[in-house]
Parts: C-alpha cells; sequence; structure tokens
C-alpha cells in the first residue's frame, strides 16, 4: 500500500510542474554530491565504494517504483558495463550519469527501438572543481523508426559525464538503451 501511495505522489508531483529547456542542470547536483563523497581525482584509484554506495540508492529507489516506467531521476551510468534500458513516458526525462572517467575518450550509445516521441538529450561533464560543460546535444524526431546515434567524447579523463533525457510529447513514448563505453 505504501509504494502505492508514494508512486502515486510521484507521479503527480511529475506532472505538476511545466517543462524546462534540457541544460546541464540536471546532472550538476548528483555530480556534485558525487565529488563530495568521491573526493579527490586519484587516477589510480577504485570505485568499489563509490559502486556500492551508489548501488544501495539505485536499489532502494527501484524498490520504491518496483523498476516500473515510473524509474526516474538520476542513475548510474557505469563505463564499459554492457545497456542500461530506459523508457520515457509523457513529458518526463531521465538523467543517467557516469562515475568519474579514467579515459580521455568515452562513446555514449544511444538505441532508440521503440516509441515515438520527440526526443531531446543533452551530454554535459563535470569537473571536480565544479565547471560543468555541455558537450553534445541532439533531438530524436517524432517516428517510429528505430535509430542509434554515437556521442564520441573526448577530454573526459577526470570529469563526471551526466546524460539527460526528454520526453517532449506528452502521449508518446521513447524506448532506448544506453551505454557508455
Amino acid at each position: 500500500m505504501k509504494k502505492i501511495i508514494v508512486l502515486i505522489g510521484i507521479v503527480v508531483f511529475s506532472f505538476s510542474f511545466t517543462a524546462n529547456a534540457q541544460n546541464c542542470n540536471q546532472g550538476k547536483k548528483l555530480a556534485e554530491k558525487t565529488w563530495e563523497k568521491f573526493g579527490p581525482w586519484k587516477p589510480h584509484f577504485t570505485l568499489n565504494g563509490f559502486k556500492a554506495a551508489s548501488r544501495i540508492i539505485k536499489n532502494h529507489w527501484n524498490w520504491i517504483v518496483n523498476n516500473s516506467p515510473a524509474t526516474i531521476g538520476p542513475r548510474l551510468l557505469e563505463i564499459n558495463e554492457g545497456n542500461v534500458n530506459g523508457n520515457i513516458l509523457g513529458k518526463t526525462k531521465s538523467t543517467f550519469v557516469t562515475p568519474p572517467s579514467f579515459n580521455n575518450r568515452v562513446v555514449i550509445t544511444i538505441n532508440k527501438y521503440q516509441g515515438r516521441a520527440e526526443t531531446a538529450l543533452v551530454i554535459c561533464t563535470h569537473a571536480r572543481n565544479g565547471m560543468t560543460q555541455e558537450i553534445q546535444r541532439y533531438t530524436f524526431p517524432n517516428d517510429r523508426d528505430a535509430k542509434t546515434k554515437h556521442f564520441v567524447l573526448t577530454g573526459v579523463k577526470g570529469k563526471i559525464i551526466s546524460v539527460s533525457i526528454k520526453n517532449r510529447s506528452v502521449a508518446n513514448k521513447f524506448k532506448f538503451r544506453i551505454k557508455a563505453k
């Protein structure tokens, strides 16, 4: 019963705001909190502690919404860990955030495989010093065609990458897979 009440509250809350333009602010707060927890940038540092802390948050959130289409909010996108599936319904958004990159070059691949919503995305980097930079911007058109887009990011070593995806359609969905390599 508590899950249903929380889920209804989240849905009402998410549809009560007007849509803002896509920008780098979606991942900025999470990147700042990640840097606080991560500490200073160390190229030879392991991510085991960071992954464990992130997994606890992710598991708790998924328990609340039971991994349904209401799974919204920032999610961890691990580099070289395979695909993460997503489904954006209505005028909502999803944000994915990587841990600090150990590579200077990262390729973000987004595969739209179902739906017809016009969907905008913005890819940003967040440096340890608080500097946020928009790297790429793209809009998937309103059509039923499956599409795969690759975004090659360079100069991202030691930076957190955020990918914000926003559905611009009221009634259409956007099903996708995203991965970072």
